[in-house]
């Protein structure tokens, strides 16, 4: 327990000293923000945890949110499939999969789009003239082993693609993780650097910024209680008028194993609930809900998030294992 408590003293330190020696840089590149798909879950049975999954290992999923991740996945290789029913006609899909090769690592790679529907075209009359879409296509990469006494590291890069009506734009970006479990406590502890890049060619002359994410995460199997608790912190390069309002994006996600087949998941992110507001009233937004559902080699997951009076999303994700 005490090495447990020193190795998350020493990764809530790193997280500041990154904070601190990245913000500058984070600073200047605020806004605009390009690639805001890059911030979605795409996982049925991360969104319903509310996004707290940088230490939620064994899932191909997983590498998304911290590549350090990739070194728990087995001999076992998992693929997934998710879908993404967004608010008015958005709609997102992904594929995912990770293996482990001997001597080397875990693996992964995924691909995710996301389509925003058609606009009408209009001209400066405000006359219709035809309709025109856009779209965002991302390819991720990953790599992730142990470094020994329960430490593990991953690496990961992604290729952008994002287009929107004739204007397109392409961006490269990488991604980076630590992952600590101690299997005494059943406590984990992960953090992330991701969508560290550049857009190799922009919509217009000027180069805009991705949205550079640090993350932070632990989580603890309870005893006598099959229930997995996870807190998150996000955007922690993000500003703040002080020091601690770089952890007001934070998440809290649990998943309780009902029986053998069936897991019951719930969440909440306070980002999601700061930044929705409808008619004065913030309802349910923020809180996350699903179900797991398990069958030999495959697993059913759902996941629904309330975004109060804006609507609701909802994702499905088929798993199996090859």
């Amino acid at each position: 327990m005490v090495r447990t408590l020193a190795t998350l003293l020493s990764l809530v330190l790193l997280t500041s000293g990154l904070s601190a020696l990245l913000t500058q840089t984070a600073a200047a590149q605020r806004a605009p923000y390009v690639y805001e798909m890059l911030r979605s879950d795409q996982s049925a049975r991360a969104a319903a945890m509310a996004g707290a999954f940088v230490t939620v290992g064994a899932d191909p999923n997983g590498f998304l949110y911290n590549p350090a991740l990739l070194s728990t996945i087995d001999s076992v290789s998992p693929v997934s499939i998710s879908g993404l029913k967004h608010v008015l006609d958005i709609n997102s899909g992904s594929l995912a999969a990770a293996t482990r090769v001997d001597g080397f690592g875990g693996v992964g790679a995924a691909v995710t789009f996301m389509s925003y529907g058609s606009f009408n075209r209009t001209d400066r009359n405000g006359n219709v003239d035809g309709t025109f879409s856009s779209q965002d296509l991302v390819l991720t990469l990953g790599w992730g082993n142990d470094l020994g006494e329960g430490f593990s590291a991953g690496l990961g890069g992604e290729v952008i693609f994002s287009s929107i009506e004739s204007y397109s734009s392409t961006a490269l970006a990488l991604n980076g993780g630590l992952y600590f479990e101690d299997t005494a406590s059943r406590i984990q502890a992960g953090l992330a650097l991701l969508h560290l890049g550049t857009q190799v060619s922009g919509f217009g002359e000027q180069n805009e910024s991705l949205p550079l994410d640090l993350k932070l995460g632990v989580s603890h199997q309870l005893r006598g209680l099959p229930l997995l608790l996870a807190v998150n912190f996000s955007q922690l390069l993000d500003d703040g008028e002080t020091f601690l309002d770089r952890f007001s994006s934070f998440s809290v996600g649990g998943e309780f194993t009902l029986s053998d087949p069936l897991r019951l998941r719930i969440g909440y992110d306070n980002r999601v609930r700061q930044d929705v507001s409808f008619g004065g009233s913030k309802g349910l937004a923020g809180l996350s809900a699903g179900v797991g559902i398990l069958v030999d080699a495959y697993r059913f997951d759902y996941g629904f998030t309330s975004l109060a009076g804006i609507g609701s999303q909802h994702r499905i994700t088929l798993a199996t294992e090859l």
